[in-house]
């Protein structure tokens, strides 16, 4: 074995280098491949998740538990990061909240995760529960309740989307934020603008102004 210091290997680099290059000039150039890749779309598992109907207490809207969980479900879909099971696929049927879901049913059924809540009315006021379970592991992974009057049931649930959302995936939800827009009506000729404001599903929609100023974005 020898062993060249670079300062005495140096000039015999180059001579080789120097030699390579030569032969690489007289020898005939193979054509430049091309590669092309197209990137269509990313490559994103929805996880399937459950989310049964809240159960309701004392509630004056019977379905109110249930439209809770459906804008919870909806919110969750539209991200694209989760695939809501169809609750016609449900084995157990949850009667409280209070106890531990069998989780052997819904693994049954390939739900990755399970949303268990509780909405109950009184005297104006609304206190909704929620727990977030991971089914295979068997624990609870997140569990709140909130307090509030009882017309802002929806802005409830898109808090309740937030918190799953977030602990999930790692990232800040964004379900309960709501959008500026310009609403525009009336005949063409006579174009009325108006400055308005919406929950990010497009309902809850307010207007800010009354069309006597000139709106021209929000």
């Amino acid at each position: 074995i020898y062993t060249l210091s670079l300062h005495d290997a140096l000039p015999i680099l180059i001579m080789l280098g120097g030699a390579a290059g030569a032969l690489a000039s007289l020898s005939p150039q193979p054509a430049a491949a091309v590669l092309k890749l197209d990137v269509t779309q990313g490559n994103v598992q929805p996880v399937p998740i459950a989310i049964p109907d809240f159960i309701g207490v004392g509630l004056q809207d019977p379905a109110g538990g249930r439209n809770v969980s459906q804008i919870i479900s909806s919110n969750l879909r539209r991200s694209g990061l989760f695939a809501p099971i169809d609750q016609a696929a449900y084995i157990e049927k949850i009667a409280s909240i209070d106890t531990l879901p069998r989780f052997a049913d819904w693994r049954q059924i390939n739900a990755q995760a399970l949303v268990t809540g509780r909405i109950t009315q009184s005297d104006g006021r609304l206190k909704a529960e929620f727990r977030l379970w991971d089914v295979f592991a068997g624990q609870q992974l997140r569990g709140e309740q909130y307090n509030t009057t009882a017309d802002n049931w929806r802005r409830i649930a898109h808090i309740i989307s937030d918190a799953i959302y977030e602990r999930i995936t790692g990232d800040k939800g964004y379900f309960d934020s709501r959008i500026v827009f310009v609403d525009e009506s009336g005949p063409k000729e006579r174009r009325i603008k108006r400055l308005a404001l919406m929950d990010q599903d497009g309902a809850n929609v307010r207007y800010l102004t009354r069309g006597d100023d000139l709106v021209l974005t929000p």
